[in-house]
């Protein structure tokens, strides 16, 4: 009986336990219900479900930056923690992070794919997967506790307006190939924004019935589709010409393709080219432009329509004059031949000579670009530091500028770099949005990272008017031979959202985009991407920033402007991922400067076998190295084994160095086409050369050393020298034999 009373007893312990369990595992049940009412991502009730409303209920749930996961796609039961979501937008955006993450992306899963609604991709526990689709019945809107906030509201709406106009342009048949850039169609300049007077942007230009702005708080506009397709007033094609001046020829044939690529103006930045004359005769290179010839191009770009603007330094990157005897006590530091000192009254001789000398064969020239960028040295002299370099900068700048305005009567242009850190209290003090327009220059992808909004804000104060520059060449690789495109294409589209949303700032908008394109990096440089090699990538640039937008509706134009053959290869758009040079997908085309182009191309492939071939028979192998050389010492045998394939080498970079003289004259004189050869095949030919002499000279030893070989006498710095000699042995010793 006592055991009976001891069972119930026990029985009852656990019966209460258990009840208490059971209420427990009730409320959690009830708290992870509500939790999934709230937040799932994945279907309630069966049935197809309105797109735009999964897509608003998705997009909240990324804002709040949590999602529950039971039941639907990716989910792992009822009782698994709250899964962090990352969402990535990447298929219609312009962005080249959204790109770079979804290429990673791809890469991960092992393959391309075409993403999940609208292109978009999410992180679920570490792996790339398509976000599940929302199935709610038709027109169910979001179901949105009272309780939250109404910022929570208003990003569902917005995300629900956006997808109703994303729907709407795919009823109107707005398909794109996968994978490829795309940015919103064009509208019609009366559609896409409105126009003063003078042509020029007015602010705040209007896009689908809104106002485009710049988020306030720093949010980024690269990638958005919401953006107007904004073309900039005049688009400007910049020539460098120092050292490597094109034949007066080729602007015959490059000036009306320009035009009909949607170019307006040129910026011409002579330096050692120009023909200068008197005192200044000195400072002109051997092979500059004559007067008659830059009549002429100034003629040619006129009647085709284009505006000239030349370039003149006034401040910095003086070196064309500065480098010389004559003119070295003009440098601010004596040692640099860089910046000349403002102080100076002939420092301002030589300055308002350049500027007249160069005016003069362009007296219609509304504009003139003074340069005044990156002035590394200022304030250092002894004279100089009597003053504030901010005021010195600010003083010499102003008096370039009213030389120009009252003399020639053109507006002044000026890079803006030495700006940014000015205030605009300064600037105003010395009148400085009176007299010049600055002219903001990023060729890097992120514009914002190097001009922020509070810098377009503080320029707002002081200039109605500003403009702006990219690059098509010349901005990532100083002795590149070749633009990279989809960089370039990055930072024009990314100049473009920019540009839509700080021109409404200025009283006058922006004038236009220079699209840059850098031969040298400074005087003293070599070569750097020439324009032949460039043409593809200026082709791409001027189309986007002329249409305000990339995507397939500019095939047809991109491809007659290269003269591409009517081929399947050129009935597919562009891969920019795996052919982010265009070698594969132009090297068929036959543009002006395509000669160069596959020049390129072909130097490329050329100079990684050579390096394959080099690094193999002098690092990989044992009998021509470096060691094998310096000590005359190796294996005759071996060294016929590694030279087999030299002879081979040999012939294709000499035919190299034939063929890309024959493509640089088309465009160069033969000082520029020795130059870039020198700079970029000869070190090939010599290398190959050198290793044949050296390896036909071990060759030639009939009797070799014991060892060790003596040590390399520069090592004694580092306390390695060899030991003193040991005593040899008589080896004719005398037997001794027992009698």
């Amino acid at each position: 009986m006592g055991m009976a009373r001891a069972w119930l007893t026990h029985v009852g312990v656990v019966a209460w336990r258990s009840k208490r369990q059971v209420g427990w595992g009730v409320g959690v049940l009830v708290m992870l219900s509500v939790l999934y009412l709230q937040y799932s991502a994945g279907p309630l009730l069966p049935g197809g479900g309105d797109e735009a409303t999964g897509h608003a209920q998705r997009a909240l749930n990324n804002v709040r930056g949590r999602t529950s996961d039971g039941g639907g796609a990716g989910s792992h039961g009822s009782g698994s923690k709250v899964q962090k979501v990352q969402f990535v937008v990447g298929a219609s955006g312009s962005s080249n992070q959204h790109r770079e993450v979804q290429q990673e992306a791809e890469d991960e899963r092992g393959g391309g794919g075409e993403g999940g609604p609208d292109g978009e991709w999410y992180q679920w526990n570490g792996q790339q997967q398509q976000p599940p689709r929302q199935q709610y019945p038709p027109n169910q809107d979001v179901i949105i506790s009272p309780d939250e906030d109404r910022d929570k509201m208003a990003a569902v709406e917005l995300l629900e307006r956006h997808n109703d106009e994303h729907r709407h342009e795919a009823q109107q048949g707005l398909g794109v190939q996968a994978g490829a850039l795309q940015l919103p169609q064009q509208l019609s300049p009366q559609e896409q924004q409105p126009q003063d007077v003078d042509g020029m942007v007015a602010p705040g230009a209007v896009w689908a019935g809104q106002v485009y702005k710049y988020n306030p708080y720093g949010e980024p506009v690269y990638g958005n589709t919401n953006r107007p397709n904004y073309i900039p007033p005049h688009r400007v094609v910049h020539f460098d010409l120092k050292g490597a001046p094109l034949k007066p020829s080729v602007y015959k044939t490059l000036v009306p393709w320009l035009k009909e690529l949607g170019a307006t103006a040129v910026l011409l930045e002579y330096e050692d080219m120009y023909p200068f004359r008197g005192r200044l005769s000195s400072i002109a290179a051997g092979n500059h432009y004559t007067s008659s010839q830059i009549k002429e191009i100034d003629s040619l770009c006129r009647e085709a329509g284009l505006e000239v603007i030349p370039l003149v330094q006034t401040f910095g990157h003086l070196e064309l004059a500065l480098k010389h005897e004559r003119f070295a006590h003009l440098r601010e530091v004596p040692e640099l031949p860089q910046a000349i000192c403002p102080s100076l009254n002939e420092s301002l001789w030589l300055v308002r000579s350049l500027v007249d000398q160069v005016m003069a064969l362009h007296p219609q020239s509304r504009y003139l670009h003074i340069g005044c960028d990156e002035v590394f040295q200022i304030g250092e002299c002894q004279r100089c530091r009597q003053k504030s370099r901010e005021a010195l900068f600010l003083q010499h700048v102003v008096t370039v500028a009213r030389h120009v305005r009252e003399k020639h009567h053109a507006i002044p242009i000026v890079w803006d770099d030495m700006l940014r850190h000015v205030s605009d209290a300064a600037m105003n003090e010395y009148n400085l949005g009176k007299l010049v327009e600055p002219m903001v220059w990023v060729y890097a992808e992120d514009v914002y990272r190097f001009v922020q909004p509070s810098v377009w804000t503080k320029f707002s104060q002081v200039f109605s008017h500003i403009w702006a520059a990219s690059a098509f060449k010349g901005a990532f690789g100083e002795q590149l031979t070749v633009p990279n495109v989809r960089r370039h294409l990055d930072n024009n589209l990314n100049w473009l959202d920019v540009m839509a949303a700080e021109g409404g700032k200025f009283g006058s908008g922006f004038r236009g985009l220079v699209l840059t394109g850098w031969q040298r990096y400074d005087h003293f440089a070599v070569l750097c991407e020439l324009l032949p090699s460039a043409m593809p990538s200026l082709a791409i640039n001027l189309l986007v920033t002329s249409h305000g937008y990339f995507n397939t509706s500019l095939q047809s134009k991109l491809y007659k402007s290269l003269k591409c053959m009517q081929t399947p290869k050129y009935q597919t758009w562009l891969n920019l991922d795996s052919d982010p040079f265009l070698w594969d997908k132009f090297s068929w085309c036959f543009f002006p400067g395509s000669q160069m182009f596959k020049v390129t191309a072909r130097l490329d492939a050329t100079r990684r076998d050579v390096d394959a071939y080099y690094d193999r028979v002098t690092k990989s192998r044992a009998w021509i190295t470096d060691y094998n050389r310096r000590h005359n010492f190796s294996s005759p045998m071996r060294i016929d084994e590694d030279l087999e394939e030299l002879p081979s080498r040999l012939h294709a970079v000499s035919l190299l160095i034939k063929t890309a003289r024959d493509a640089l004259v088309e465009w160069f004189d033969d000082w520029t086409a020795g130059e870039w050869i020198e700079e970029q095949v000869w070190p090939m030919l010599d290398k190959l050369q050198r290793l044949q002499n050296e390896a036909e000279s071990m060759k030639n030893v009939k009797n070799w050393p014991v060892r060790p070989l003596p040590l390399l006498p520069e090592l004694a710095n580092f306390g390695i020298t060899e030991p003193p000699p040991k005593p040899r042995k008589d080896k004719d010793h005398k037997k001794v034999t027992n009698v």
